[in-house]
């Protein structure tokens, strides 16, 4: 499988395992992060390229997108953790690279977590962008015999390769019911 130029956000964390995938199955891949020592340890272990970036500043992530086009010409996925701290970040992108690349397919693969509101988790981005497939993982929980338990990195992981490599516009990792019993 070959995915193309892509940019990763919130990739430097939980997702490092997914993010090593996706370097390896890549032309191109820049994980923006704000940590430089998760950004080491991703380079080291995956050779995936990396950039310092606090999304939170849409400037600078603006400028970053239009920074990694330039350079690649294309960008053909973006998969992205955006948590609540950036309401604004996903539209920034979203907005940036269709102005940049109006005629190019591409894809965004949402991450939604797990500890979030489940309204906040099961909300589906309602702008339709005629070159952008969306696909949107939700992460839940796992229910087993001594009670529930968070996901772990590599599930976590696992589940965005899956939805990366699927055709669905929606992959639940673990389940979101019942939400009384997450932990």
């Amino acid at each position: 499988m070959q995915l193309g130029n892509v940019l990763v956000f919130g990739g430097t964390g939980m997702l490092a395992e997914a993010t090593g995938w996706i370097a390896q199955h890549a032309n191109h891949t820049i994980a923006f992060g704000r940590d430089a020592h998760k950004l080491a340890r991703l380079t080291q272990k995956y050779e995936a390229g990396t950039k310092t970036l606090d999304y939170t500043d849409i400037g600078a992530l603006r400028e970053n997108i239009i920074n990694a086009y330039k350079e690649h010409k294309e960008i053909n996925m973006v998969v992205a953790w955006i948590h609540n701290t950036s309401p604004k970040a996903v539209s920034v992108i979203k907005d940036t690279l269709n102005q940049l690349q109006l005629h190019q397919e591409w894809t965004l693969v949402l991450i939604k977590g797990s500890s979030s509101r489940l309204s906040d988790i099961k909300e589906t981005q309602e702008e339709k962008l005629p070159n952008c497939t969306v696909k949107e993982v939700r992460l839940g929980f796992k229910i087993e015999e001594q009670g529930s338990r968070w996901l772990t990195h590599g599930e976590i992981s696992d589940g965005v390769i899956q939805a990366i490599r699927g055709i669905d516009k929606e992959t639940i990792v673990g389940t979101l019911v019942p939400w009384h019993k997450r932990p």
